[in-house]
C-alpha cells in the first residue's frame, strides 16, 4: 500500500473515530490464504478472520466453520442487523468439491444502543457450516469471499476472503464447533408457540405482512420478530415493532420491492427472539 494512501487512512479513523455512529466510507480488503491465522490486523476493531477446518461426518456431511474474532467490545452482525447494522455476505462460488453448503447461525444478541436496535454477535462470531461435497472421496477446497461490518463507536465495512482444504480425514476445532452448535437457532417446530395466522396486503412498491403467533403462556414484553424474504436487488425490509399482548404475538414487517407481484408464503423466514432462545419458522401459512 502507498504511504501516501497509508497515512490517509490513517488520518480518516483519526478524524471519525471520537463521533459515535460514523461510517466510514472505505472498504478495506485483505486476503488469508490457508488457514493460518493472522496475530496483528490492519483493520482496527478485527482481530482475525479464520475457517475452522472441522471433521466429515459418517453421512459425508463435512462440518467446518468461520471465525470471526474482534477486539474487546467490538461487535459484527447476524444476518439481519437491525437499524444501523451491516448485513453479512458470504460468497463461495470460487469453491471447489461443493455441491451445497449451509450456515448454522448461532443464536445472536439483541442491542440497544444510541437509540437503536442491532441484532449480532460481540467479540466473537463462529458461524459453523453444512457442507455436502459433489466427491465424497476428494478434498473439499473453501473459497469464501465476506463482506460484514463491525461497529464500537465507529462501523468499519470489511470485505476478506479465506480459503481452505477440508480433506476427508480431519478433525479440527471439532469441541468449539459443538459448543456453538448447541447454541444454534432452533427451528419453529421445537417452539412453545405457533403461527395462527398470516396476512399478507400488497401495497405501493411492495407488501405488508403480518403474523400472529400464540403461545402456551404469556410472552415477555421485550420478545422480538423478524421477518426475512428473498428480495434480491433493489428490495428492502422494513422491520417493525413487534407488538406482544398475552399469549399473542404479532410480528410486522414491510417487503418493498417493485418486481415482485406477489410473495411466496413458503419463501418466507420468521425468527423469534424470546429472553433466552431464538427460533426460526420456515413459511409463513395460514
Amino acid at each position: 500500500m502507498p504511504k501516501q494512501l497509508l497515512l490517509s487512512i490513517v488520518l480518516l479513523l483519526l478524524i471519525f473515530i471520537t463521533m459515535k455512529k460514523i461510517m466510514i466510507l472505505l472498504v478495506l480488503l485483505f486476503n488469508i490464504v490457508g488457514s493460518s491465522v493472522f496475530s496483528q490486523s490492519p483493520i482496527i476493531g478485527l482481530k482475525s478472520v479464520d475457517i475452522i477446518r472441522g471433521w466429515r461426518q459418517s453421512d459425508d456431511i463435512h462440518i467446518a466453520a468461520i471465525n470471526i474474532k474482534l477486539e474487546d467490545g467490538w461487535k459484527t452482525y447476524w444476518r439481519v442487523p437491525g437499524i444501523g447494522g451491516i448485513a453479512p455476505i458470504l460468497n463461495w462460488d470460487k469453491s471447489k468439491n461443493i455441491k451445497n453448503i449451509s450456515q448454522i447461525w448461532p443464536t445472536p444478541n439483541i442491542y440497544y444502543e444510541y437509540g437503536l436496535q442491532t441484532i449480532g454477535y460481540k467479540d466473537e462470531l463462529l458461524l459453523p457450516l453444512q457442507i455436502q461435497p459433489i466427491d465424497k472421496k476428494q478434498p473439499i477446497h473453501l473459497s469464501i469471499t465476506i463482506d460484514f461490518g463491525i461497529c464500537s463507536d465507529v462501523c468499519v465495512p470489511i470485505q476478506t476472503a479465506v480459503e481452505e482444504r477440508l480433506p476427508e480425514r480431519t478433525s479440527i476445532g471439532k469441541k468449539n464447533i459443538l459448543d456453538t452448535l448447541e447454541k444454534a437457532i432452533l427451528s419453529g417446530n421445537k417452539s412453545p408457540f405457533k403461527i395462527v395466522k398470516c396476512n399478507i396486503v400488497p401495497i405501493k412498491d411492495g407488501f405488508e405482512v403480518n403474523a400472529f403467533f400464540e403461545g402456551l403462556a404469556s410472552f415477555d414484553k421485550d420478545t422480538l420478530g423478524v421477518v426475512e424474504y428473498p428480495v434480491k436487488q433493489n428490495g428492502w425490509i422494513n422491520q417493525k415493532a413487534s407488538l406482544v399482548s398475552g399469549n399473542q404475538l404479532n410480528v410486522h414487517a414491510t417487503v418493498y420491492n417493485k418486481s415482485i407481484h406477489f410473495i411466496d408464503r413458503s419463501d418466507l423466514t420468521l425468527t423469534i427472539f424470546t429472553k433466552n432462545k431464538a427460533f426460526e419458522f420456515d413459511g409463513c401459512i395460514s
